[in-house]
Formats: structure tokens, C-alpha cells, sequence
């Protein structure tokens, strides 16, 4: 870069504290949320503390930038680095509250031992332990107060620790305080330098600290083009994914945020403000990768960068630039098409119907974020294809079952996705899923692939969590008990052992295989487990029969997938037990898979 688009110039930490109190420092939104940890602000304390350099800001003034706090820069001058670094000096100096990347208020007090000799911990994030040492002091704002009396702080500190050698006291606090007179350089870029580059330079200065991922550099891109509405695109992307977390957040922005909440992108979130529990709560990056997908046909966040940009494609008549201007703004205009598509109540309400219909209950039952993503994607696929709303319920609770199942994604990753978009756009998603289905969830499927899949040790696989999710779709009752799979699923209930592994030890069976396999494991209420103990089942037949009788035994094994062979089970007899259950529960999926 020139040095003509730039000069250095050196501020105090006083100074740059009164720029930023005074809003003549601001924070654009192609920055981050504060991130640091309290062990980074206690380091940069203790380095300022020791005289050793803090590194560069750099701020650029720019009245058309929008800034976080909110609205746009005026004289402000903005910063483009050093968020983190100025936050914390006004979260431990001045005793502000930060907001986290949750959007959370929260302190962050340095505690400070004024006594400490060479060798011993000065600064410290202020816990307990501190609060209750008379030599710490828990936080070391009290310094920077206009009203601090080092006379008054003296005659109380030595009162509270009296024994001790105060020969460091004065000048340990008097090198404290004059941390603000220490000098930080400051890059001011010119004002005359385009936006794009200085995103550019914010993207490569990031690159050489805590590296941004391609979603960051992707929202940055957005976030800068107003021209093509990119500011709104990238508030409702962050707005959104947060509201889902925080949705009292929703006062705090309407307040703040007037001309967003007016346009359409805002009214699309207003929705979230009513803070209904979801199954769903996708991140920022999330976002970008359905709308990719579902819009673009594409899975590289990469290539969304470059479709910003408008580096691809040819039209015919029109020069370089004209082209790169027409890709970028039709871009913008798919992105922010596919955004509102995806915040729309609507549709994430009916996407997560579907994958109650399905079964998924709660995020518990859910086997990755991908798959997820890859089924809204679909599900924004359908809708675009202007399929209607029950249809559209139906066949996403089908594909994320058959997706579950058959690992769909598991081999062919980006590659799969791909395919299925391409096919079910070319196609219809109704006629590319029934292909899928004639081709994968054949009779030997159902016969013998999936049962062999329940073989498992592992509870967390995807087709147990199927079956589980089947279970909780049809209202299973756990066994031995009116409690329903779903209430204790829910309820973070651990699964049982149907024939318990003591058991199994003195039939002969003491590997993992055969106890542990997912055709053994059940879920059962508190009051059942007291009755059963992990005890053999011939062993607690008789007293289950005295609390809840005969019939209810046997209509409550058919309901798990079972038979009273279990109270009667020898050596011979487990393995069979065992296959035939794994046949039952490959057999209930199938006709359950029927009725969506």
C-alpha cells in the first residue's frame, strides 16, 4: 500500500480510552465480537504493565461505513484493528461491560498484587481466591477512578495486611497508573481509500493473528457492499442465528437498529423475538453453506466469493467491468433471495415440523449439524420448486430418515451434494428422492443390511437414532411403564440393558459385542428400574407380574420389539434373542417409514 494513503501517529492509552468514551473511535461490523478470554486481557495489562509494545491500531475515517453501537461513522474515526485490544483496556481500566459473542454483558476484573516481588504473579483474573486475599486487589479500575486516593487506598491497605513490607507499594500502584500514558502507534489510512480495500486489509491483518475462516471472509465481503444491500444481508445472517439463541436480543436491536427493522430483512426476523424453542439453531456459517447450496448449487464457500465478486461467467456485448458489475449485483440478489428464504418463519418452522414428523423430538435425537444443513437445504430446494406444504413435510421427514439410514452423505460428501442437487432440480425432488428409495431402501436392506447395523456398540449411530426417533413418533411406551421413549429421551435418560451384562457374564457372553450391542439397550422409567436392578429378567419377573400384571408385561415387550423369551433365555438362547430384536426394529422402521 502507498504511504501516501496512510500516516503513524502515536496516542496514549489515555487518549485512544477518551476517543472511544467520546464515540470518536467506532467499531465497524466487518469486526468481531469481543473474544478474548480473561487471561489475554490479564496479559495485555501485564505487558503494558512491563512497557512492552502492544502492537498497531489502525482506524480509517469514513462517514458511509456502518458501525456496531449502530448507524454509520460520521466523523468517527473507525476501527479496523485492534477491537480486542481496545476492549479489553476499557473492560479492565475503565470497569466497563463488554458484550461476548453471545451478545451477553459481562466484567472482566484484573486483580492486582501491588506487594508482588520478581518472580511472583502481579496480575491475576480476579476469582475468589483473590477476593479473599487482603493483598490482591480485586480490581484494578478503582485506580483509573477520577475520585482514587492513593492516601485513603494506603492507610486501608496496610491496615488489612499489617506485617507485611509496604517498601513497594507506592511505586508498584504510581506503575500501574501510568500505563495510560504509555504510547500505542496508530496507522490512520486515508479516507480517500475504497471500501474493498480496506476489507482487504482488515482480512489480511486478521490472517496473521487468529486466522479468519472462509465464512468470515465471506461475511466481511458482504457486509461491505451496500450498494447491493450486503449491510442488511449481513445483519439478518447475524441477527437471526443470534435472536435463536438470545430473543430478549430483539429489544436491544429494534431500538438501535430502526432502518433495518424497517426493511424487509428485518421484518423477516421479527418473528424470533417470541423465543419458541428450536431444534434447529444453525451459526452464521450455517447460513451461508444452506443458502449456497439451495440457491447457488454450489457447496465451496470459496465460490461464493467469487460469485460476490462477479469473477465468473460471460456476457455477451458487455466489457470486463460491466460483466463483473452484473454477476456481483445478480449475486447479491440471489444471496439475499435465499437469506429471506431461509429466516422466514415459514419455512424453519416447517422444516423443523418435518423432522418432527419424522421423529426428532429434540436436538438430542440429531446426528450433525451437516446433516441438518444439507436437509434445509433440500427442504429450500422443495420450496423453491413450489411444492406444497404438507407434501413438502412429508418428503423431508422421508429424506432425513433415508439420509440417517443409509449414511447417505458419509462417502460421496460434497460430491453427493452436488449430485442431489443437481438431479432433484433437473428432475423434482419427489421423483429423485422415490429413485433413491427404489435403489437403497430395497427389501434386503430392510432384511438384513439394517438389522446387521444394530450390531453396533455404539448408541450414537445414526440408524439407533432412527429407531429411536421412531419410537418417539409412534408414542412407544418404555418398557414396563405408561412413561413414553420420547418424555425420558428428552429427559436425558440413560439407556438399559435389557439382558444386563451380569447376566450375560454367566451365560458365557463377556465381550461388548453381545452386551453392549444396540439391540440390548432400552429405555426405562426410575420407578421400573427400581424394580428391575440390572437383575436377570427371570429374577424380576415374578414381583413385575405382582405391580403391573401379566398382560401389561406381555403388550409392553411387543411395543419394545420383544417376547417373553427373555424371562426364559439360557446360553443357547441369547444370540437368537439378540437377531431377532434386530430384525424387529429394522421391521418397525420399515412400516414406520411407510406411514410418512
Amino acid at each position: 500500500m502507498k504511504s501516501d494513503n496512510y500516516k503513524i501517529t502515536q496516542y496514549s492509552v489515555s487518549s485512544i480510552l477518551n476517543y472511544v468514551e467520546n464515540s470518536q473511535i467506532a467499531i465497524p461490523e466487518i469486526q468481531r465480537p469481543f473474544v478474548w478470554k480473561g487471561e489475554e486481557v490479564r496479559a495485555l495489562i501485564d505487558s503494558l504493565y512491563e512497557g512492552y509494545p502492544i502492537g498497531y491500531l489502525i482506524v480509517w475515517q469514513n462517514s458511509q461505513v456502518r458501525v456496531r453501537g449502530f448507524g454509520k461513522g460520521g466523523t468517527k474515526k473507525i476501527l479496523i484493528d485492534g477491537q480486542q485490544r481496545v476492549t479489553a483496556l476499557m473492560a479492565a481500566l475503565l470497569g466497563k461491560e463488554v458484550l461476548d459473542e453471545q451478545y451477553q454483558s459481562c466484567r472482566i476484573r484484573i486483580a492486582f498484587n501491588p506487594l508482588a516481588q520478581t518472580g511472583d504473579e502481579r496480575f491475576a483474573v480476579c476469582d475468589e481466591k483473590h477476593e479473599q486475599d487482603s493483598k490482591w486487589i480485586p480490581d484494578i479500575s478503582i485506580f483509573f477512578r477520577r475520585d482514587f486516593s492513593f492516601r485513603q487506598f494506603e492507610k486501608e491497605y496496610k491496615e488489612a495486611n499489617s506485617g507485611e513490607d509496604f517498601t513497594p507499594l507506592e511505586e508498584s500502584v504510581d506503575t500501574l497508573k501510568e500505563i495510560v500514558k504509555h504510547q500505542v502507534g496508530v496507522i490512520e489510512l486515508s479516507f480517500l481509500l475504497d471500501i474493498d480495500v480496506v476489507s482487504e486489509i482488515f482480512i489480511r491483518i486478521n490472517l496473521q493473528g487468529k486466522p479468519l475462516n472462509q465464512e468470515d471472509f465471506v461475511m466481511s465481503k458482504i457486509s461491505v457492499n451496500e450498494e447491493y444491500g450486503g449491510d442488511y444481508i449481513r445483519n439478518c445472517i447475524d441477527y437471526f442465528c443470534h435472536l435463536l439463541r438470545e430473543p430478549s436480543f430483539y429489544q436491544v436491536l429494534q431500538q438501535n437498529e430502526t432502518d433495518f427493522f424497517n426493511s424487509e430483512y428485518g421484518q423477516a426476523v421479527a418473528w424470533c423475538q417470541n423465543g419458541e424453542k428450536n431444534l434447529y439453531i444453525p451459526s452464521y456459517a450455517d447460513v451461508l453453506k444452506v443458502v449456497l447450496i439451495s440457491y447457488f448449487g454450489k457447496v465451496r464457500i470459496g465460490d461464493l466469493v467469487h460469485l460476490l465478486s462477479g469473477r465468473t461467467g460471460e456476457k455477451k456485448g458487455l466489457t470486463k467491468k460491466e460483466i463483473s458489475k452484473k454477476l456481483s449485483e445478480e449475486a447479491f440478489e440471489k444471496l439475499g433471495a435465499g437469506v429471506k428464504a431461509f429466516v422466514c418463519e415459514k419455512n424453519f418452522k416447517g422444516f423443523q415440523k418435518a423432522l418432527k414428523k419424522a421423529g426428532y423430538c429434540c436436538s438430542r435425537l440429531l446426528y450433525s449439524q451437516s446433516v441438518l444443513n444439507y436437509c434445509y437445504a433440500m427442504y429450500l430446494l422443495m420450496d423453491r420448486q413450489g411444492i406444497g406444504e404438507e407434501e413438502k413435510e412429508s418428503l423431508l421427514a422421508r429424506w432425513m430418515t433415508m439420509v440417517m439410514l443409509t449414511g447417505h452423505y458419509q462417502s460421496g460428501g460434497e460430491g453427493t451434494v452436488l449430485k442431489d442437487y443437481a438431479n432433484a432440480t433437473e428432475e423434482g425432488f419427489a421423483s429423485y428422492l422415490a429413485q433413491i428409495e427404489e435403489l437403497k431402501l430395497t427389501e434386503e436392506f430392510y432384511d438384513s443390511i439394517l438389522p446387521d447395523k444394530f450390531a453396533s456398540t455404539t448408541a450414537r449411530t445414526a440408524p439407533f437414532l432412527v429407531y429411536v426417533a421412531t419410537q418417539c413418533a409412534r408414542g412407544v411406551h418404555s418398557l414396563y411403564s405408561d412413561v413414553t421413549i420420547e418424555e425420558l429421551y428428552k429427559n436425558k435418560t440413560e439407556s438399559y440393558q435389557i439382558l444386563p451384562k451380569t447376566y450375560l457374564a454367566k451365560c458365557g457372553y463377556k465381550t461388548r459385542e453381545i452386551y453392549g450391542q444396540v439391540a440390548n439397550l432400552t429405555y426405562i422409567s426410575k420407578e421400573t428400574k427400581d424394580i428391575v436392578k440390572r437383575k436377570a429378567p427371570a429374577d424380576y419377573r415374578e414381583k413385575l407380574e405382582e405391580i403391573i400384571g401379566r398382560e401389561s408385561i406381555t403388550a409392553s415387550l411387543q411395543e419394545n420389539g420383544l417376547t417373553e423369551e427373555i424371562f426364559t433365555a439360557g446360553e443357547k438362547d441369547v444370540t437368537k434373542i439378540l437377531a431377532d430384536r434386530r430384525k424387529q426394529m429394522a421391521l418397525e422402521i420399515k412400516e414406520f417409514y411407510k406411514t410418512l
